[in-house]
């Protein structure tokens, strides 16, 4: 999470929504939430002005929410009246993984240099869950910069056995060798 102060919000985002057990319909709501401001950087703007009106502020977010869920409109608009809706982002990711680690559930971003089929998808998904214990959702996506082998983002782990980071690797380590002058071989 790239702002600690989104942090407190969400955990008592989280509370709130335990204690009313509506995890997941809040967890939708403020990931569909997050996803439209992060795609209007119109909205965004307008939602952070402090020039724009507070009643104006408070119809949008009342039809961007309608039929939503009544404690993400009550957390929205207490953001919004503490001037700290550019937390928004920050407390959906913390709210999701806090959810996914009390649902026992493991989101896995994997990237390959190239596309894998399905059946190595699978057997990679089975092998994490057997390993977790957790239901695990994987998360393809292909960049031919890392050449070979593969990255694993879980949660804040990174696990890096791609081509790339090893010759990365390699000309770092031969940058720093230093090789004998001319009469010391």
């Amino acid at each position: 999470m790239a702002d600690a102060a989104a942090r407190p919000y969400a955990d008592a985002l989280y509370l709130a929504a335990s204690e009313a057990g509506r995890l997941a319909a809040v967890n939708g709501d403020l990931a569909r939430f997050a996803q439209a401001l992060a795609g209007s950087r119109d909205l965004a703007r307008a939602l952070a002005n402090p020039a724009f009106p507070a009643e104006a502020k408070q119809r949008v977010l009342q039809s961007m929410t309608a039929g939503g869920e009544p404690l993400l409109t009550g957390f929205l608009q207490l953001l919004i009246d503490h001037g700290r809706l550019s937390l928004v982002a920050d407390a959906q990711a913390a709210f999701a993984a806090r959810y996914g680690r009390e649902q026992r559930e493991l989101a896995v971003q994997l990237t390959t240099a190239i596309a894998i089929d399905d059946a190595q998808a699978d057997g990679l998904k089975r092998r994490l869950e057997d390993a977790t214990g957790q239901s695990v959702t994987i998360r393809r996506t292909v960049d031919p910069s890392i050449i070979g082998g593969v990255v694993l983002r879980v949660r804040d782990l990174l696990v890096d056995a791609s081509v790339r980071r090893r010759l990365d690797g390699l000309r770092l380590n031969l940058k720093n060798v230093k090789l004998p002058s001319g009469g010391e071989a």
